[in-house]
């Protein structure tokens, strides 16, 4: 049997498998998490030997990334892939979360204007601002390290958050941390709060939410690029 996965260093609890082998049903390949704390590039290839496709989550969308034989625009503009899949004996990189979460805006009519900050700037973060700006937004990435490397969009830092108390329009969390930040009052325009997680209602959506913003999770998010990953699939 022909195998999928999902590459990652807590993924024996993600919903792929379960949403991915309902769609497979029938088909003679199966959907597995397979769970690593680390891995050397010669060993993450080896892996993908053994793999028709696989989505890739944090720590090791950087190494997917430099492991690809051919990109895609979207892995490239976000300088990280989150899908490998091989296509005429070539590694294709992919990146399905700025199509998942582009979607979402677009499905839910967000506004075309706009500042937002984007908590993280890993791949995920790297994403969501590559969405928000082809939505026509402003996206500003939120990094501990302003010594991140160079990068397409604005980078600030948590301390330089009152510089934008006033133009801010959402706030999106694209970290794995249920609450990198709990000072809403601060943006006095700001509409919405956006967490990637969505596994149970997050702390940052809860205090959100008592701020009156509107609130999302990253079920919608999740589902989208889950979609767009089956049709990549070569069965």
């Amino acid at each position: 049997m022909r195998k999928i996965g999902i590459i990652g260093s807590s993924v024996s609890d993600s919903a792929s498998p379960e949403f991915h082998n309902k769609k497979l049903a029938g088909n003679i390949v199966r959907y597995i998490p397979i769970e690593k704390k680390s891995l050397t590039k010669r060993q993450f290839i080896f892996l993908m030997n053994g793999l028709v496709a696989a989505n890739v989550t944090s720590p090791f969308k950087d190494i997917a990334y430099s492991s690809a034989d051919w990109l895609t625009p979207e892995a490239i503009r976000c300088r990280s892939v989150n899908l490998l899949y091989w296509k005429r004996n070539l590694l294709i990189g992919d990146n399905t979360d700025t199509l998942g979460f582009g979607a979402e805006l677009s499905k839910r009519n967000i506004s075309k204007t706009g500042t937002w900050l984007v908590l993280g700037s890993g791949g995920a973060g790297r994403a969501c601002c590559d969405a928000l700006l082809s939505h026509g937004c402003k996206p500003i990435l939120v990094s501990r390290n302003k010594k991140d490397e160079p990068s397409r969009f604005q980078i600030i830092n948590y301390e330089d958050f009152s510089n934008h108390s006033e133009n801010v329009f959402g706030i999106v969390n694209a970290t794995p941390v249920e609450l990198p930040y709990d000072n809403f009052s601060m943006f006095k325009n700001c509409v919405y709060a956006w967490d990637l997680n969505y596994k149970k209602k997050s702390k940052f959506l809860e205090l959100a939410e008592l701020a009156n913003l509107n609130t999302i999770n990253g079920r919608g998010m999740f589902e989208n690029q889950a979609r767009y990953a089956y049709f990549r699939w070569i069965l």
